[in-house]
């Protein structure tokens, strides 16, 4: 009987610590599965969680929520539409990386990746690629000739910066303003062209406006003849709206922008516009002016920030940037004879951009290496 005690004492912890171990085991299975997050591809700190690891959530409020209870805390339908409703601006607003990105095949227009390239965004400067295709065009048909000259406006010259600093009533040649507008990005080029355009093409309009006006609709035209159905232009060179003007934003995708890179790349000339880090060009007022470009994955350019390395065989095309658009860009590149566009439209800074379409640009030229 003196070891009856302690042996009691004994079986009840070893059955203490058995119920605890049971215990334990069982809130283990039953405990969800910690969401899986992706790997970074803004280069910041924020993780995106892909949509998989999230989906399974749709699963559990049932359980927990009984069905008597839920409709007393969903909003009415009603409500619904007033909050995923924000105003234009609103949605189209940059965001990290990117509002939407794309790479495609130039030759097939087959999709080597896609992310949001429906999201409508401002596409600001990479505006100007319709602008350029479409005297690219002209330039085809004989209207006009690289060396005629292309007198400015006054309203091209009141066109902010970026700019080559044309006064109304200086010219320069439609190959210098071709430049100005594919390496310097400049906005007055880009007005006096279109305006010049038009008149070559018959327009009758009396006022820079009228002409400008009478441009943009051929750029809307020749969007929808390329398929570009959620595109709009509104300006020959991607510039917001002037404050209380009832102008809108020029609106496009990653994916509509795609369509248009493929047909810029197959232009006679139009990659020996694109490819150029810098240039020099005779000024409005006679004067040699040299100009750096702003696409610094192109091998030879220069920049001080770093925060791209330049891509063996990129050729091209536009960057863009406006404080409500944020800042996006296109870009094509040539390996082993395979050609691919990137887009990426739409992010909240250069470094978002930079980072995501080097990745993406990479990615897709090592994918058509070998499919």
């Amino acid at each position: 009987m003196r070891y009856y005690q302690p042996m009691r004492k004994y079986l009840n912890f070893k059955s203490f610590v058995s119920a605890v171990l049971l215990v334990t085991v069982g809130l283990s299975y039953a405990a969800p599965a910690p969401i899986k997050r992706g790997p970074l591809i803004s280069g910041g700190s924020k993780q995106v969680v892909p949509a998989k690891a999230v989906a399974p959530a749709k699963a559990r409020p049932p359980k927990a929520v009984p069905a008597k209870v839920a409709p007393a805390k969903v909003a009415p339908a009603k409500a619904a539409p007033a909050k995923a409703a924000p105003t234009k601006a609103a949605s189209a607003a940059p965001r990290a990386p990117y509002r939407g990105a794309i790479a495609v095949d130039a030759d097939t227009g087959r999709v080597l990746f896609a992310d949001g390239e429906r999201t409508s965004a401002y596409p600001a400067s990479v505006t100007k690629l319709m602008t350029f295709l479409l005297v690219l065009e002209d330039l085809q048909n004989g209207v006009y000739g690289l060396q005629d000259r292309v007198e400015a406006s006054a309203l091209a010259a009141s066109m902010e910066p970026s700019s080559v600093g044309l006064r109304a009533g200086q010219s320069m040649t439609v190959h210098d303003m071709l430049l100005s507008i594919m390496v310097k990005s400049a906005n007055d080029a880009a007005e006096a062209l279109a305006e010049h355009s038009a008149k070559a093409r018959g327009c009758t309009a009396t006022t820079p406006a009228e002409l400008c006006a009478a441009f943009v609709e051929r750029m809307n035209r020749k969007a929808q003849d390329l398929g570009m159905r959620d595109t709009r232009y509104a300006s020959p060179n991607g510039l917001p709206p002037p404050r209380g003007s009832k102008r809108g934003f020029d609106v496009s995708t990653a994916t509509d922008l795609a369509k248009l890179g493929r047909i810029v790349v197959r232009m006679p000339k139009a990659l020996e516009y694109t490819s150029r880090t810098s240039c020099k060009v005779t000024d409005g007022s006679g004067k040699q002016l040299t100009l750096v470009g702003h696409n610094y994955f192109i091998p030879g350019a220069v920049d001080s920030r770093h925060l791209c390395t330049p891509v063996e065989g990129c050729d091209g095309l536009k960057t863009g940037f406006t404080a409500a658009s944020g800042c996006s860009i296109m870009l094509t590149a040539r390996r082993n004879g395979r050609r691919v566009i990137v887009v990426v439209l739409g992010s909240a800074g250069r470094h978002e951009r930079e980072k995501a379409a080097e990745r993406i640009l990479r990615d897709a030229l090592g994918a058509i290496s070998v499919w």
